[in-house]
Formats: C-alpha cells, sequence, structure tokens
C-alpha cells in the first residue's frame, strides 16, 4: 500500500461515509470504493462493512486507521524537516576555524542562532591545513583560514587582511621567539616569508603562547584581531610595518554552498 491509498481510507474513516470522503478528496466515490477495496484484498481483511444506510469500521480498520494517521504525520513531519534544511531554517554547520581567525566568531555564532535558532553549530578549531583536510573529507562545511593554503577542489574567498604585532614582556624583549603556527602552514609561511622570522620554535596553542610571554619565556607575533581577544594588560604589543595576514573562507568547489552555508558567508559579510 501506498501513502494514498492511507489517505483515502483515513478520510473515509473520519467522513464515516464513502460518499463524503469522495467528495473531500474530490473524486467519484467507485473510484474511491475500488481502492478500499483494494487495501482489504490487500491486507486479507475488512476494513469497513456496511451497517444500515451508513458503514461501520471494522476492528482491523480501526487499527489501521491509527496506524495510518501516525504514518500521514510522519510523512508530513519529514517533508517540514526536509524542506527546512533545504532552505537552511533547520540542520547542522559545521564550522571549522584556525586558531588565529577566531577573534570575531563568537559575534557570528550569536547572529547566526539569532536569526536561526533551530540551527546546530559544530565548531572545528584547528591549523588550516588541518581543516583544508577535514573539509575534503566531509567532516566539515566551510573553514575560516589564515593564508596561504595549498589546496586543489576548494573555493578560496578573501575576507580581510590585517597587520602583525610583536608582543613581549617589557623585561624580557629578547626572548626567544616562539611561532604561532607549525612549519609548512599558513602563518609559519607569512612570517618566515614576509617578516624574515626564522625560529624553530613553535606552538600553535595561542593561551598557551601568551602564558610563555607572559612569564617572559617567549616573544611571538601575532595577528591584530587574536590580540584583540585576549588579555594583553601588562605586554608590549609593536605594530610591524608593512607585514599583513589574510583570512579567508573556504568550501569544497564541487559541493558549492549549502544553503546554511550561504547564510553564514552572508553574516560573516556583514
Amino acid at each position: 500500500m501506498d501513502l494514498r491509498q492511507y489517505r483515502y481510507f483515513c478520510a473515509v474513516v473520519e467522513e464515516q461515509s464513502v460518499t463524503r470522503a469522495a467528495e473531500r478528496l474530490r473524486m467519484a466515490q467507485p473510484a474511491l470504493t475500488q481502492q478500499i477495496r483494494k487495501m482489504e484484498e490487500l491486507l486479507g481483511v475488512r476494513l469497513i462493512e456496511r451497517a444500515g444506510r451508513g458503514i461501520r469500521i471494522t476492528a482491523s480498520g480501526e487499527r489501521l486507521y491509527e496506524r495510518a494517521v501516525s504514518l500521514l504525520r510522519y510523512e508530513a513531519e519529514t517533508r517540514i524537516e526536509v524542506s527546512d534544511i533545504k532552505e537552511g531554517r533547520t540542520g547542522i554547520l559545521r564550522i571549522g576555524v584556525n586558531t588565529l581567525s577566531a577573534g570575531r566568531l563568537t559575534g557570528w555564532v550569536q547572529e547566526m542562532k539569532r536569526r536561526h535558532p533551530r540551527i546546530t553549530l559544530q565548531i572545528h578549531q584547528g591549523e588550516s591545513a588541518a581543516l583544508i583536510d577535514r573539509l575534503k573529507d566531509h567532516a566539515i562545511d566551510v573553514a575560516l583560514v589564515r593564508l596561504p593554503i595549498e589546496a586543489q577542489g576548494v573555493t578560496i574567498e578573501w575576507m580581510e587582511e590585517e597587520p602583525f604585532y610583536r608582543v613581549h614582556h617589557p623585561d624580557f624583549p629578547d626572548a626567544d621567539v616562539i611561532i604561532p603556527s607549525q612549519e609548512g602552514l599558513g602563518v609559519f609561511q607569512t612570517l618566515s616569508q614576509q617578516f624574515g622570522v626564522v625560529s624553530q620554535e613553535t606552538c600553535s596553542d595561542v593561551l598557551t603562547l601568551i602564558g610563555l610571554v607572559r612569564s617572559g619565556q617567549a616573544v611571538t607575533l601575532l595577528p591584530e584581531s587574536t590580540l584583540r581577544e585576549l588579555d594583553m594588560t601588562g605586554l608590549v604589543r609593536e605594530r610591524l610595518p608593512d607585514a599583513t595576514s589574510t583570512t579567508a573562507l573556504v568550501w569544497l568547489t564541487e559541493d558549492g554552498q549549502s544553503a546554511l552555508t550561504q547564510q553564514w558567508v552572508s553574516i560573516v559579510h556583514e
């Protein structure tokens, strides 16, 4: 049996009349009667019986009606859920964020949830290269990364450039430089190629890195947006001239942007 037949049967039960049910369904009464008989033949039971000028629903018919109502309700809810996902009203949006690119994330998340309270957001933090790998594995939908990156099959949309700052403890300006990125990744390349910074010491956890700077064990270089989100009390910040880093949004080219991804991008652009 299909959902169409369930709708026919429910109409008959609810109207307590094949004639009224046919009118409600806008179909000929003989055609509706034939559909009910097909259901009875398939199930091997009587669903309705004549009772004077009306009809009586059998015990089997009553049970079928209960099941049919549940199935039709489930089908309607499924249609709504599928449509909501397509239109971006609900669903899961998985966002990858580079360790040094989360400065404005809180505001974007707040606005996304305000506009679409029924969606689920999952935020994954990591180095840009690792996020690109997760994107290609379909583990995330969109990522906020630091350029440069080397990746095939992804769309890269530049967002903004921002300056870098040298950060150190006022009593230890010549401590060892620790780079907030791993060798071969975007920020590491930017610092080494643009600024000529040479260091084998790295730390991709920003909070740990600032702790090392605050204790006088390190000097580091961080983008402006990262500094805005950290407690820099007592530390010296020196802007590096002509030194910038670029943030970009990326997603898989072959998949394009889902409705949720499109809405996230629009918020980021505002």
